[in-house]
């Protein structure tokens, strides 16, 4: 079934929340965002989702890009990434959210 993500996200201890340097009203079109990440990207669609069999392909142009305050990208191994999450066991292989045992 579905998962709600932003419940499961806070439940361990990865609450979304608005990105950095976006809480105004110019910045109202981003949405809600995981803490930790080394940048954010807005995306917009282009086309429709693709159907893989086991996955969907989403084609997405780049809207605009977001960073943490004082982030250093060359220090990626702290921040949030698919492969830390497929470590913990949160995601599968296929990047996609585990269900509860």
């Amino acid at each position: 079934g579905d998962v709600d993500k932003r419940a499961a996200c806070g439940e361990m201890g990865f609450p979304w929340r608005r990105p950095p340097g976006c809480e105004d009203e110019d910045d109202a079109d981003w949405p809600d965002v995981l803490p930790s990440c080394v940048y954010h990207l807005r995306l917009e669609l282009v086309g429709d989702l693709i159907d893989c069999g086991s996955h969907d392909v989403a084609l997405c142009e780049v809207k605009s890009m977001n960073s943490e305050e004082g982030s250093d990208a060359s220090d990626e191994l702290g921040y949030i990434s698919s492969r830390r999450l497929r470590k913990e066991g949160i995601i599968s292989e296929l990047g996609r959210m585990k269900e509860e045992p």
